[in-house]
């Protein structure tokens, strides 16, 4: 296996990338040194990929595997890698040219064959993750699995042998096998493993869309809340295919989301706070086709967590209500009236005082309604603005 690898190299990186100029031929040639590190998602030019092919009889596994069988028999007629059966460059280069696969316009992917080939004994070295190349994809079309690999070189990749397993029993297998091509004609949700050198390796799973499923809206009951609120979305989804069901989810951090139906509910927390309550939910038809839809986001915030003291006649940087946020701003100890001055460096800046909207145009007085004149001192607010707007209390 050695004197075949040492062979390998030096056929790959001094004959077929030199003189013959093979379109595979680029930073995983033979002559990328052996303490290169592994590049995560790099393909073998050898792929078996038929995606280049030119007929549709050729099996992928031919096509990905020849170049490295067709070496490999001339290594087993000679260990001697200076014996005169290496050193025939012109034969060598004729039979890399008979084997290259030329790509035409009208070429299309075909579906991957096992090869016949006898598989080589594994070394554990290659490894790595696989997953399809698009993770939806329609009925009735073509997949393709692929291999990335994040040990071992290319080398080793080229000779490492490939056992594909797919969720129906199907199996595909060759060396070299990195990447295969599967047609799909059910719907549905769809896995495979691969043993790669040795190494298992479970795939990020492929969705198979059957009758198609239309989502025009996930409305949210609020676009902002306070810690202990609960918000309700609804999603509004159509199918000539009967809805089956609604799994909700939520990628913000505490969030417990509550629903099997079109609707679903959450509960705010004091832990949310200046945080937007973010809830995606997948609704799947009776084709098992799968659609996910990113909710209305729904900002939290905690009354009892100040953020900003109200600046009392004079203004500062610390005290600005930030743009793009949702903030809880405190009237200062010795406020008396509720009115603020409010300032911006442009026009029409949106600002929500506790849900009432204004429109700044530079500045602009105002009054919150929550907050009683006489008695202002430590009232709390909860403020929003488009950009960073200065306030300050009167007096």
């Amino acid at each position: 296996m050695k004197t075949y690898r040492k062979f390998v190299m030096a056929v790959f990186g001094g004959f077929l990338c030199g003189n013959v100029s093979l379109t595979g031929c680029g930073s995983d040639s033979a002559s990328e040194p052996d303490d290169v590190s592994p590049i995560p998602g790099e393909t073998s030019s050898m792929s078996a990929d038929l995606s280049s092919g030119d007929s549709a009889n050729s099996s992928p596994v031919e096509s990905g595997t020849s170049q490295g069988s067709g070496v490999q028999s001339s290594a087993q007629g000679s260990q001697n890698p200076n014996s005169s059966s290496v050193q025939m460059p012109n034969s060598v280069s004729s039979s890399a040219h008979s084997q290259q696969t030329v790509p035409s316009s009208s070429s299309k992917k075909t579906e991957t064959v096992s090869s016949d080939e006898i598989l080589n004994n594994p070394n554990n070295v290659v490894n790595g993750s696989c997953q399809p190349k698009n993770s939806v994809i329609a009925r009735d079309s073509m997949a393709t699995w692929e291999f990335l690999r994040s040990q071992g070189d290319v080398f080793d990749q080229i000779l490492a042998p490939y056992i594909w397993t797919f969720s129906d029993g199907k199996t595909l297998q060759g060396n070299g096998l990195n990447t295969v091509n599967v047609t799909y004609k059910t719907s549905g949700t769809v896995t495979a493993k691969l043993s790669v050198d040795g190494n298992e390796v479970e795939c990020s799973p492929l969705q198979v869309q059957g009758d198609p499923i239309v989502i025009s809206s996930c409305k949210a009951s609020t676009t902002s809340a306070k810690a202990g609120d609960v918000v309700t979305w609804t999603v509004e989804a159509t199918s000539e295919s009967p809805i089956t069901g609604y799994a909700w989810t939520s990628t913000t951090e505490g969030a417990e989301v509550n629903g099997t139906g079109a609707t679903a509910s959450a509960t705010a927390t004091s832990a949310m706070h200046k945080k937007n309550l973010e809830v995606s939910v997948a609704v799947t038809n009776e084709d098992k086709t799968t659609e996910t839809f990113a909710c209305e986001r729904v900002s939290v915030t905690d009354p009892n967590q100040v953020d900003v003291v109200i600046a009392h006649t004079n203004v500062d940087s610390t005290k600005v209500f930030p743009g793009s946020q949702t903030i809880v701003a405190q009237y200062p100890s010795n406020a008396v009236n509720c009115q603020m001055v409010c300032n911006t460096d442009g026009n029409g800046v949106k600002l929500i005082i506790d849900e009432e909207e204004f429109t700044i145009d530079y500045s602009l007085n105002i009054s919150p309604k929550n907050c009683t004149a006489g008695s202002a001192a430590g009232t709390k607010i909860t403020v929003q603005a488009s950009m960073n707007v200065y306030c300050y209390v009167t007096y």
